[in-house]
């Protein structure tokens, strides 16, 4: 169960989740509070049944809807993804008494700290789940410290890619994906992809992005994503002066095609669990320039397979990237060594067969850990 199948890390990760299932051992099914969103089909694609409890969020039918399908289906596993899930539909599930409770943590949002009674009630519930899984071991810390959880009730499971779908492009898949975002096809590309929240911080990569092209006329930049502050950056693009140079193309449903259409990605977030955005780029063997916060540190190494940046003052940013722009082919070194770390610790088989651990362990009963 997810709070929505919109555009999000985690609903990326889900999707590679249940495309990797052992379909002889497990039937997913994917439950979305509100609404259908644009990872519905993908969903079905995969041969995944999905539905959707309310067309929006208010009224919140969700609730009722969520406790009819818990008192008329009889499911194994119940594995509640991203917070809304967690906090309208978990204790529902826990009240019921259901043996099979998975929480999902995506990062350690700090929304929980500015809300006292949110953060109580989340830890309330998470105690009297079957498992919890972290995706980074910061997120985990921040499980243990704030909400007190106990050691051996969180375990840490990456978010995982498919590095068969997310690989290095060839030179004419590269000027193909340039042509279909309207891309020159000279230019040097700065990407930022991701929702248009503030979490992202894209206010301050239009702000790198415009350093960076008063030292270089070459450079353009593509926003890929869609949010509430999609407007407002825009806004911020044309202040600047750097509208024209800037490309917002909303919602990308070719990802991979994405990642070959630019140079490097630049990721300026305030904090991140495991960014799927993050790790797709790095198996497309994409350099990286990011903020060195909690869960992109714990993945990248610095000046091996990315540049990690340690404030938010633009110039941070703009010395790394003007050092891949002038190179004959800029961060062929970083992409690789990136490719290489996502295949050692993050394609999506090995932490599919992870989480398959984690239901196995709920349905055999045992307390071992994993």
């Amino acid at each position: 169960m997810i709070d929505s199948l919109d555009l999000g890390g985690a609903q990326t990760f889900l999707l590679g989740l249940c495309a990797n299932l052992d379909r002889e051992r497990y039937i997913p099914e994917v439950v979305s509070m509100h609404g259908s969103g644009v990872y519905a089909q993908a969903f079905e694609d995969e041969r995944v049944r999905v539905r959707s409890l309310s067309p929006g969020k208010f009224p919140p039918r969700y609730i009722p809807e969520f406790a009819r399908l818990l008192h008329r289906e009889r499911h194994d596993i119940l594995h509640f993804h991203l917070f809304g899930a967690n906090i309208c539909a978990k204790p529902l599930a826990l009240i019921a008494g259901h043996p099979g409770v998975v929480v999902h943590d995506q990062c350690n949002d700090s929304s929980r700290d500015r809300n006292p009674l949110l953060l109580g009630a989340d830890a309330f519930w998470n105690r009297r789940s079957g498992k919890v899984i972290a995706v980074s071991e910061s997120t985990r810390r921040y499980l243990l410290d704030r909400e007190d959880l106990p050691d051996d009730l969180v375990t840490v499971i990456p978010n995982g890619v498919d590095t068969a779908v997310f690989r290095a492009g060839t030179p004419e898949e590269k000027v193909a994906a340039r042509e279909r975002l309207g891309i020159p096809r000279g230019a040097f590309v700065i990407g930022g992809i991701g929702r248009l929240v503030e979490q992202k911080n894209f206010s301050l990569f239009l702000e790198v992005v415009s350093h960076l092209f008063s030292r270089n006329a070459d450079a353009v930049a593509v926003l890929a994503g869609t949010g509430p502050l999609e407007g407002e950056l825009m806004n911020q693009a044309a202040s600047l002066g750097i509208r024209d140079r800037v490309h917002f193309v909303g919602h990308v449903s070719d990802r991979p095609g994405l990642y070959h259409a630019v140079d490097v990605l630049l990721m300026t977030s305030l904090f991140e669990g495991t960014p799927m955005v993050l790790l797709e780029a790095m198996s497309s063997a994409l350099p990286v320039v990011a903020t060195s916060v909690d869960g992109i540190f714990e993945v990248c190494t610095d000046a091996k397979d990315a540049f990690l940046v340690r404030d938010f003052f633009p110039d941070s940013f703009v010395s790394p990237l003007l050092n891949l722009l002038r190179r004959e082919s800029p961060g062929n070194d970083l992409g690789q060594n990136a490719r290489q770390t996502i295949e050692s610790r993050y394609g999506i088989e090995v932490i599919t067969r992870r989480v398959e651990g984690v239901y196995e362990n709920l349905l055999s009963g045992s307390d071992r850990d994993f």
